[in-house]
C-alpha cells in the first residue's frame, strides 16, 4: 500500500474536495470528479486510499504521542501544541485537540460516504465493489468509534447529504454504536485475513474484529467484546513479535503482531509535521513522568515499592522490566551516538520517550516509521479485561496476561501475584499491564476515559535535573522527584470532550454541548 500512496495522495485531495452538485452541476474539465473518476479498479483503489490518507494526524494535538502527554504517562509544557490543557483538565469548546479530532473523524466519514455512493455505479466487478466497500465501512466504524469515545452523542451520518440537510443533530451514543458494530460486522464478513505485496497495510478481517472488540469494551459490552477478541485469536493470523523493542522500528515493520497501522513513505509521504522523530528527540517538550517510570516492575515481577523487590534508589533502572529501557530514554542511557545526561537536555522531566522515536535518523522531518494503531498484544489484554469486567476470574485471564509478559521474560501472574485472585486484583493487574506494554502508543488517555478513574489525574513529577549532571560520575547522581505541573480532575466535565464551538456556531442543532462546557 505504500506504493499506492505515492500516486493517490494528490488525487484523493482533488477527489474529495469537489463542490456539491447543488452548487455546481457542470462536469469539471480541469480536475477529478466522482462522476467521471470511478471507471476502473485502479481509480476506485485510488479513491479508497484517499480515505486511508485521512487517518493520518491532521494537526499537532492529533499525533499519537500527544495522547500520552495528556495522560499520567507524559507532559508537554508548551501550550501551543494542544495537549497541555487537556492533561490539566482545562479543555474548553474552543480547544484545538477536540476540534482536530472532531474534524479528522468527520473528514474520514465524509470520504467514506462519498466513496460508498460513487462505487455503486463504478465499472468494476461486484466482488471488487464488495471488498472495497468493506474497507470503507471499516474506516467509518473506526472514525465513529473514536468519536463516541471522546464526545458521547454525535451526529450519525451514513450518506452524502445535500446542503439543506446538513444541519444535523447529535444522535444517541447507543444508536451510533449500533451503526459501528454493523459496519465492523459487514467489513469482517468481506475482508481477507491478510494481504501481500503493495496491499499490505489495508484493513483486514482481523482489523475489523479487533476494533469491534475495542469499541465494545469501551461501551461496557463485556461479553461481546470478549467474543470479538476471541474471534481475532481464532483467525490464527497473528502472534506476538519476539523482539519487543524492534517492533517499533522501520526494520521490523509489518511484522506478525501488527493488525492495523498508518503506513508512511520516506520523502513521498512521511509522517506529518511535527513527526515523532522531531517531537520526541529534538523538541524540549517530550516529557516522561516519574510516575510512569516508577510503574515498571522489577524483573522479578515485584513493584519497586515492595521491600523484597531489590530496588535500589541509587541505581533505579537496574533489573527492571525490559520494556522500561525499550520504551524510555533513561538518565545515563544511550541516546543516539551519545549518553543521555538530563542536565544537558532541555526536556524538563529528565527523561524522553524511546519507543516510536526513530532516534538517530538523518532527517527528523522525513520520518517514515509506520504508526501502529492496533497490535496483537492489545487483543490479548482486551479479552482479559472484558472477561474480568464480566465477572470472570478464570485461568484464561492469567494465561492471556502471562503471554504478554513472557515475550519480555517477565514472570507470570501466578508466580508473583498468585492464584485465586478476585476481580479487583485482576483488574489492577491488567490495567498495569496495559500501561507498561503500550506506553507511547497513544492508548493511555483513551484507557483513562474508559476506566473513568479520577485517581489517574494527578500532578506531574519529573527528576531534578541539576542532580543528574556529571556525565563522568553517574554514581553520584541523585534521583529526586520534583513537581512539574498541577493537574486536577474536573468532575463537572467528567470524561467527555466538548463539541467544537466552531461547529456549534454553524449548526445550533449540535447543542446542548456536553456537561461542563
Amino acid at each position: 500500500m505504500k506504493n499506492l500512496h505515492k500516486i493517490t495522495f494528490l488525487l484523493s485531495v482533488l477527489l474529495f474536495t469537489g463542490c456539491s452538485k447543488d452548487l455546481l452541476n457542470k462536469t469539471p474539465k480541469d480536475q477529478l470528479s466522482p462522476s467521471t473518476f470511478f471507471q476502473n479498479e485502479t481509480q476506485c483503489k485510488m479513491a479508497l486510499i484517499g480515505i486511508y490518507n485521512a487517518i493520518q494526524p491532521n494537526a499537532t494535538p492529533a499525533h499519537f504521542y500527544q495522547f500520552d502527554f495528556m495522560s499520567d504517562n507524559g507532559y508537554c509544557q508548551d501550550s501551543w501544541q494542544g495537549s497541555k490543557e487537556v492533561g490539566e483538565w482545562l479543555t474548553n469548546s474552543s480547544s484545538w485537540a477536540p476540534y482536530a479530532k472532531w474534524t479528522q473523524d468527520y473528514n474520514i466519514i465524509s470520504r467514506v460516504n462519498e466513496f460508498l455512493q460513487d462505487i455503486t455505479t463504478a465499472t468494476v466487478s461486484d466482488d471488487i465493489k464488495t471488498a472495497m466497500s468493506a474497507e470503507a465501512k471499516f474506516l467509518r466504524g473506526y472514525a465513529y468509534g473514536d468519536l463516541i469515545a471522546y464526545f458521547g452523542d454525535v451526529p450519525l451520518i451514513t450518506k452524502v447529504l445535500a446542503l439543506s440537510d446538513a444541519y444535523v443533530s447529535r444522535s444517541a451514543k447507543a444508536d451510533v454504536l449500533t451503526q459501528i458494530i454493523s459496519d465492523f460486522n459487514e467489513a469482517a464478513a468481506a475482508l481477507p485475513a491478510s494481504y501481500s505485496g503493495t496491499d499490505v497495510g489495508r484493513a483486514t478481517k482481523g482489523a475489523a474484529l479487533a476494533y469491534k472488540a475495542k469499541v465494545l469494551l469501551a461501551n461496557q459490552k463485556w461479553t461481546d467484546a470478549a467474543q470479538a477478541a476471541q474471534d481475532v485469536i481464532n483467525l490464527a493470523a497473528y502472534d506476538l513479535y519476539p523482539d519487543y523493542a524492534g517492533t517499533f522500528t522501520e526494520a521490523h515493520e509489518n511484522n506478525i503482531e501488527v493488525i492495523f497501522d498508518i503506513q508512511y513513505i520516506p520523502t513521498t509521504q512521511a509522517q506529518p509535521w511535527p513527526s515523532a522523530a522531531l517531537s520526541l528527540t529534538s523538541w524540549p517538550t517530550a516529557n516522561v513522568t516519574a510516575d510512569l517510570i516508577n510503574s515498571y516492575y522489577m524483573q522479578n515481577g515485584l513493584p519497586i515499592t515492595d521491600a523484597a523487590s531489590g530496588y535500589d534508589a541509587q541505581n533505579p533502572f537496574v533489573n527492571r522490566d525490559p520494556r522500561l529501557a525499550a520504551s524510555v530514554v533513561l538518565p545515563g542511557s544511550q541516546f543516539g551516538s551519545g549518553t543521555f545526561i538530563p542536565s544537558l537536555d532541555q526536556v524538563p522531566c529528565g527523561a524522553r520517550p524511546r519507543k516510536n522515536a526513530s532516534i538517530g535518523i538523518a532527517d527528523v522531518n522525513n520520518c517514515s516509521l509506520n504508526t501502529i494503531l492496533m497490535r496483537y498484544a492489545d487483543v490479548y489484554l482486551m479479552r482479559a479485561e472484558a472477561l474480568i469486567e464480566s465477572g470472570s476470574t478464570d485461568q484464561e485471564i492469567y494465561t492471556l496476561i502471562d503471554k504478554v509478559r513472557a515475550r519480555v521474560n517477565m514472570p507470570t501472574v501466578e508466580a508473583v501475584e498468585g492464584t485465586g485472585l478476585n476481580q479487583t486484583q485482576l483488574r489492577a493487574i491488567v490495567r498495569h499491564e496495559r500501561r507498561v506494554e503500550f506506553y507511547n502508543e497513544g492508548t493511555r488517555y483513551a484507557d483513562m476515559l474508559r476506566w473513568q478513574d479520577a485517581s489517574l489525574v494527578h500532578d506531574v513529577y519529573g527528576y531534578d535535573k541539576s542532580l543528574l549532571s556529571d556525565p563522568s560520575s553517574s554514581a553520584t547522581w541523585t534521583f529526586k522527584q520534583v513537581k512539574m505541573e498541577t493537574r486536577t480532575f474536573d468532575a463537572t466535565k467528567a470524561w467527555l470532550w466538548p463539541v467544537p464551538q466552531g461547529d456549534i456556531d454553524i449548526n445550533k442543532n449540535l447543542l446542548p454541548n456536553n456537561p461542563g462546557y
